[in-house]
């Protein structure tokens, strides 16, 4: 239906077919170095990130210790807990 639309463009000239071909392999190696780029620098980046956040780390001091308060014992058998109760959608079969 669209087929001739998404056509591409390719000259018919042997030397203008040559240049294109390398002007993609040139802007693909551009988009594969900035890509290198961008991952080395997120790299650093988070390096740095944890760095700081080690380094934050070891400088305060310790907060003290609080006592934990004593479970309260319950009958065998029971536990003690609480729930959310959460709608589930339909079950579907094995098609969906």
């Amino acid at each position: 239906m669209y087929l001739g639309s998404f056509r591409t463009f390719r000259p018919r000239h042997p030397l203008a077919r040559i240049a294109m071909a390398v002007l993609g392999v040139i802007a693909v190696l551009v988009l594969v170095t900035l890509g290198l780029f961008a991952v080395a620098a997120l790299a650093i980046g988070g390096g740095v990130f944890v760095l700081i956040n080690a380094l934050r780390g070891t400088l305060r001091p310790a907060a003290p210790a609080q006592p934990s308060p004593q479970p309260q014992r319950t009958r065998s058998g029971v536990i003690e807990g609480e729930y959310t109760v959460v709608e589930s959608a339909p079950a579907r079969g094995p098609g969906h």
